[in-house]
């Protein structure tokens, strides 16, 4: 399994989905509608007969994930998974679940596709997106003997929901944990050196670079970008 996996969570109903191998590409789309309006003259500096784009709105972007492989026996059981979260409740046990909520609370969640969460590396500096799941094509290429599926290469097409997940803040004034940084390493640059001039220990090169899931320090090379968490989380402590 990748050392970084990605993965889909949902929360209601339960359920998580671990890639074995990551994306070998990730596609995202998203059009934004506009529209113009005839002038009859050229007072406005623009050309005769047009004036500036009118925003009407924007779907949320489409999200396509390439090349994920499972493997493993529990191979088609993640499969099944994806193609679950494609139905309103996400299958049966998930309908169950919902049944109780709108029991004890009046929601339906009954009518709607499971909310997943796709995430994958620091959400400031990769992916942290909440989704439905609106397409999956599922290939398996590798059987037991029993014939239990045993590896499959998935394609994955998630829809964006509107959720502050996609765009967390990274500084305080906007309500996030202060002191989160991006760093792009220049000539000269080391680890021990980023360490001592943002947390002044030089030490601290081990757990920033666990952070990025660096093996090799002596490999970070001039235009490697780099996150840096705020003191209190790089030593394990919270807000």
């Amino acid at each position: 399994m990748s050392r970084n996996p990605a993965k889909l969570v949902s929360l209601m109903p339960p359920g998580e989905v671990t890639f074995d191998i990551n994306p070998e590409q990730i596609t995202m789309q998203r059009n934004a509608n506009v529209t113009g309006r005839g002038t009859a003259s050229s007072n406005t500096g623009s050309p005769a007969g047009s004036s500036p784009s009118i925003f009407r709105g924007a779907q949320p972007s489409k999200i396509n994930l390439t090349d994920v492989t499972f493997f493993g026996p529990d191979t088609k059981e993640r499969c099944d998974q994806l193609l679950n979260w494609m139905s309103p409740g996400g299958g049966l046990l998930g309908s169950l679940v919902a049944g109780a909520i709108a029991a004890l609370t009046g929601i339906n969640l009954a009518s709607r596709l499971p909310l997943v969460i796709f995430q994958w590396g620091p959400p400031e500096l990769a992916f942290m997106y909440e989704c439905n799941v609106i397409g999956a094509t599922i290939k398996y290429t590798r059987f037991a003997t029993s014939g239990i599926p045993i590896r499959a290469v998935c394609t994955i097409n998630l829809q964006e929901q509107p959720s502050p997940l996609g765009t967390l803040p990274t500084n305080p004034s906007s309500g996030g944990l202060p002191g989160r940084q991006a760093h792009t390493v220049t000539a000269g640059e080391s680890l021990p050196g980023i360490a001592m001039s943002r947390y002044g220990a030089p030490g601290r090169w081990r757990a920033l670079a666990e952070c990025n899931d660096v093996e090799d320090p002596l490999r970070v090379r001039p235009g490697d970008r780099l996150y840096l968490p705020n003191p209190d989380e790089l030593n394990g402590g919270t807000r």
